[in-house]
Order: structure tokens, then sequence, then C-alpha cells
């Protein structure tokens, strides 16, 4: 299990960043989800009907364009850049540096929250994708709902006594990892904002760099 744990750990992370982020700028702007952008088609949903849950639709709307700018530039680097893994290196450590000028924002007052939160929806984009165009980073990390129906099939293959395959179990423990780091992610977020609003934001650019450190070409071709 350890082992098993050790190979996702990049996903561990970047699940746990993604449910910080979410969770922060979605309580802090009062419904803006920042890299789930099937709840801002949602929440754009519902202010198009005149729903009470509906709000924020300029910048509901602003998302879609700059999260696929955002992956869309992860591609772009991929393409550009060789081999692949300096390519990744690179996407997470302008990703990071995209957490950082959001929470800089925020500390120096310079900018208001809905522009920090802009900052973030690319990164996040960018990590998204390079994550799908680079599988050395683990399994996807943004897919919580196929995450959690995973461990439904698993607990139930248990209540009927199925034995799962070494393969069917290693996915199992997969998405039990990335819906863990997801959900402490949002409890972490939520904390974040009561007490230190969007500056938060530099708890997540921390954990990228990190990544970025032993993610770096050097460490990939000795993990090669």
């Amino acid at each position: 299990m350890l082992d098993t744990l050790r190979g996702k750990s990049n996903s561990l992370v970047l699940a746990f960043i993604s449910g910080f982020a979410d969770a922060l700028f979605f309580i802090h702007l009062g419904g803006l989800f920042v890299g789930l952008v099937t709840g801002n088609v949602i929440l754009l949903g519902l202010a198009i009907v005149g729903h009470e849950k509906g709000g924020l639709q300029g910048l509901q709307i602003m998302t879609f364009p700059l999260f696929m700018l955002g992956a869309g530039f992860a591609a772009m680097l991929v393409t550009w850049i060789r081999p692949l893994e300096r390519a990744t290196y690179w996407t997470i450590l302008i990703a990071a540096c995209a957490f950082a000028v959001s929470a800089g924002l925020a500390i120096s007052q310079t900018g208001p929250a809905s522009t920090c939160a802009l900052f973030v929806v690319v990164a996040m984009g960018m990590l998204t994708a390079i994550e799908r165009l680079d599988s050395r980073l683990g399994p996807p990390f943004s897919l919580m709902t196929g995450n959690i129906a995973g461990l439904a099939v698993a607990g139930a293959r248990r209540l009927i006594g199925y034995s799962e395959t070494p393969g069917e179990w290693g996915q199992s423990l997969t998405s039990f990892i990335l819906v863990i780091g997801f959900v402490a992610g949002c409890g972490a977020g939520a904390f974040a904002q009561k007490t230190v609003g969007v500056a938060g934001m530099i708890l997540p650019a921390a954990l990228l760099f990190l990544i970025g450190i032993f993610y770096s070409p050097q460490s990939a071709q000795k993990a090669g």
C-alpha cells in the first residue's frame, strides 16, 4: 500500500490543491468553482432562470475561456518543449507562479478577489491538461465523480464477497486516495478562507513548487 501511495503522491497532492482552491474561492466569492468547470455550468443555469442560488454570472462565464486557455497553453508547452518531462516541469512551475500571484495580490490588496480567482482558473486548466498529457504524474485528480463511483463499486463488491484482482484493487485504492485528498483539500481551503482569505493560496503554490522540484527533469531521468 505504501508503494501505491508513493506512486500516486503527485495526484494526491494535486487533488488536495484542487479541493483547496475550489473551496476557498467558492466560499470567498459566494459561488464560483475555479477547477470544477461543470459546477459553474450548473450555477450559470440557475442564474439564467433567476434562481436565488445563481450569481456571479460574468465570472462564471469567464472561467470557460480562461480554463481552456490554461489547458491549451499546457498543450503548447508539451509541443514546444522536449522531452515531455521538461514540459511538465515548466507547466507545474508556471501554474505555481499563477497561484503565488493570486496570493500576492490578496496579501498586497492590489486587486479584487475576482482577479485572484481568474489567475487560479488558468492555473487549474494547465494542471488538468498536463496530467492528461503526462501519465507519469499519475491518474487524473479532477475526476471526483468517477473516483467516488469507483469507491461505490469497490464497496458493493466487498459486500457481495467479490474478490478483486490486483488491478481492480489498485484502482479502488487510487480512487480512495484521490477522494481523501480532495476532501482534505476542501476542508483546508475552507479553513484558510476563514482565517486568511485568498492569501491562503500561498499553500497550494508552495505544494506545486515542491512537486516541480521532485518532478524536475533530473529526478524524472533517475526514476526512469
